[in-house]
């Protein structure tokens, strides 16, 4: 029922969202769950150099599976990018997601899963669609990019100077 809950707020929210919210220009703070470790991650924890790269994801959305698998395809050359994949569903749909589309994300040294148990990514980040992926430059915090519904990796990988 909470599911159900949280998926009705969220389409709720991006059916009636303002055209002219923007993200973030800077990473705001936030808290979420770890999915494949106990306890929280923090904001201070982002990493000081290279690029940070927040993926509001649905494990479900074929858009966001086809951004998933092209990151896992990728990996090698996004050695200087840290990506955290933040989604409102549970572990076992994260999972399945994984198993299917990305496998070699699981484990990656710069991947995490995060779980939102709310609305937090949703009121501080202001997305309008799946994927929503927030590129920022890791020492100053500024967005460099944000990709709202994108399925091409070729556009985030020149986000983050790699060549295709």
């Amino acid at each position: 029922m909470k599911l159900l809950c949280s998926l009705f707020f969220a389409c709720a929210f991006f059916l009636f969202q303002p055209l002219f919210a923007q993200a973030p220009k800077t990473i705001p703070a936030f808290t979420f769950d770890e999915v494949y470790q106990s306890g929280k991650f923090h904001s201070d924890k982002l990493p000081k150099t290279g690029y940070i790269v927040l993926d509001f994801y649905d494990p479900g959305c074929g858009h966001c599976q086809k951004m998933g698998a092209g990151i896992a395809q990728n990996l090698q050359k996004l050695k200087n990018v840290s990506f955290y994949f933040i989604s409102m569903n549970d572990k076992p749909y994260v999972d399945g997601f994984i198993n299917m589309h990305a496998k070699a994300l699981k484990g990656a040294a710069n991947v995490k899963f995060l779980f939102d148990s709310g609305t937090q990514f949703i009121e501080k980040f202001s997305p309008s669609n799946y994927p929503s992926l927030y590129v920022y430059d890791a020492k100053t915090k500024a967005l460099v990019q944000h990709l709202d519904g994108e399925d091409d990796v070729k556009k985030l990988l020149k986000a983050v100077g790699v060549s295709n």
